[in-house]
């Protein structure tokens, strides 16, 4: 085992400060595969992007959940990237502490680094207690006596040293917005990956039909795709009626989920925007190339609407209605330009 002293020092491994804890644990753990179409490695926006993870979901208040609550990306974004690259991938899930801390112990002492779903709010190294068991980390080493593991987290520059004890409560968690149950991808890098036209355009068409036609099940207060920008943008002017005296916290909670919460800063938008200039060079086209200057314009629109819910909460909401229509506006125009890019019939307009 190593030592509890020092990170693992092992294969050179190579992490960065990312914008969002899945694409850059998954950027870092593909890094260490070699997995790239050119000499460089994938960006962050890369790995977001062809993971077809883009999306978007509101619920809308109701008598139990007074606030709105929203989220910009689909669950399956790990595996949908290694599958769309070409990657051999799975997840490995237990409700069993022993059999989820067995599996991982056999991959680190493989020399295998490996990436794990851990709630945020149970990490020891962590000042921020929000629970968020999406939150993805990569195991490097552990020193079972000294009851350690070596973890790299997308807000630390460093390896974290982390107690085995608090990753086995964070792996183990149940918290928002589903049981972590011990969460860990193997990945296993082939001879060569996807062709990339292909890989592009997979990821593109998951995206254009989760927006266009999303799955329709839940509660009737909840929307998912193109839908929920339009619900939201409806149900504004009344927020005020709906949310009640809780409207200050609904701001917050909106601003929260839209820039600080692991997001990019944008709702996943910039992330987006990167990987489709990105693509658009790499495939030499001018239609994508169109697309990704929407998503740009997009990622503005959404700082801006979150930067308008910092002001008083009554100032804020009467002065934030624009910009959620442009918003709504634009989110429409993306995805008719990546179906355009496709070569999908365009939608009806909105």
């Amino acid at each position: 085992m190593v030592s509890a002293a020092a990170p693992p020092a092992g294969r050179s491994f190579r992490h960065r400060v990312a914008e969002h804890a899945a694409s850059g644990a998954l950027r870092d753990l593909l890094e260490h595969h070699r997995a790239s179409y050119a000499p460089e490695p994938l960006s962050e926006g890369a790995i977001f992007g062809f993971s077809g993870a883009l999306a978007l979901s509101v619920r809308l208040p109701a008598s139990a959940l007074p606030e709105v609550d929203i989220d910009g990306r689909a669950m399956s974004l790990e595996l949908d990237a290694c599958r769309h690259l070409g990657l051999e991938a799975h997840w490995c899930a237990t409700d069993d502490p022993g059999a989820g801390w067995e599996t991982l112990r056999r991959e680190l002492e493989a020399g295998e680094p490996t990436l794990l779903r851990a709630d945020v709010g149970e990490l020891d190294y962590h000042d921020d207690r929000r629970h968020d068991t999406r939150h993805a980390i990569v195991a490097t080493g552990c020193d079972v006596q000294a009851g350690v593991v070596w973890v790299l987290d997308r807000r630390f520059a460093d390896p974290q040293r982390c107690a085995l004890s608090s990753l086995a409560a964070a792996r183990a968690s149940r918290g928002w917005p589903e049981p972590a149950r011990h969460g860990l991808l193997r990945v296993r890098r082939p001879d060569r990956l996807a062709e990339p036209r292909a890989a592009v355009a997979a990821a593109l068409t998951r995206v254009v039909h989760s927006m266009r036609a999303p799955n329709r099940e839940g509660p009737a207060n909840v929307s998912h795709g193109l839908a929920a920008i339009d619900a939201l943008a409806a149900a504004w002017p009344r927020l005020p009626q709906l949310a009640g005296p809780r409207l200050a916290q609904t701001l917050e909670t909106l601003r929260y989920r839209i820039r600080e919460g692991g997001t990019g800063g944008a709702m996943y938008r910039s992330l987006q925007a990167r990987f489709e200039h990105d693509a658009a060079a790499l495939l030499g086209s001018a239609q994508l190339g169109r697309a990704a200057l929407v998503c740009d314009d997009l990622a503005d629109a959404w700082r801006a609407f979150a930067a308008v819910a910092d002001e008083d909460p009554v100032r804020a909401h009467a002065s934030s209605l624009p910009w959620l229509q442009r918003v709504r506006e634009l989110e429409h125009r993306h995805v008719e330009a990546l179906a355009a890019h496709l070569g999908m019939a365009p939608a009806t307009v909105a």
